[in-house]
């Protein structure tokens, strides 16, 4: 049985609210941020390979000092809801902006280990994925309690609905507003014309 296809629903509903919603944050509740933390942690590697090639591992262990704090990571959860929205809006421009201006935010916040950094990374990916619908989570015991997280094949992800017109200048400009927003960063503008 799959699990989580409620909070998809919560966090959709929630996330496509509008503009709005880009200054209410807070509208997530906590669970559903607790929630989307915990199966990402399910999903994070023992270690990445920087471009760089340098190899940061995550110990299992070593959860809570890696995991970042509830406010940062709803920032990031928000952040990656608009990346997926720019993934289905067919904005890849957009979409990196929102990354950038995300991570140049989170990096703004405090003093981060190379693991609390990689994992921001990770959770924004997980979220896009997850919102993608190319993550599946299933319960592995009969109280539904343990959840595992996996990669969909991607001869069976579903399509997802490509948005309005309206919908992807809204979430164009929404991106870009939070990017010039973003202190630190020089202004860039949305593309003249959207395809």
């Amino acid at each position: 049985m799959k699990a989580g296809i409620g909070l998809v629903a919560v966090v959709t509903a929630i996330i496509f609210a509008g503009p709005a919603f880009a200054q209410k944050q807070s509208s997530i509740s906590d669970k559903t941020v607790a929630t989307l933390v915990n199966y990402a942690w399910r999903a994070v590697p023992p270690q990445v390979t920087l471009r760089s090639g340098k190899v940061v591992k995550f110990e299992q262990s070593k959860r809570k000092e890696i995991e970042l704090p509830s406010a940062t990571a709803k920032e990031i959860i928000v952040a990656a809801y608009r990346s997926y929205q720019a993934q289905i809006c067919d904005l890849p421009a957009a979409m990196v902006a929102n990354r950038d201006a995300m991570m140049t935010r989170f990096l703004k916040k405090g003093k981060w280990s190379e693991q609390q950094v990689q994992y921001a990374n990770l959770l924004h990916a997980f979220v896009v994925s997850y919102m993608s619908g190319k993550v599946e989570l299933r319960y592995i015991d009969e109280n539904k309690t343990d959840v595992k997280v996996s990669e969909i094949a991607p001869e069976k992800v579903i399509e997802p609905k490509k948005c309005e017109p309206d919908q992807k200048k809204s979430v164009e400009q929404r991106i870009y507003n939070y990017y010039k927003a973003t202190p630190g960063l020089k202004s860039k503008a949305a593309p003249a014309k959207s395809k």
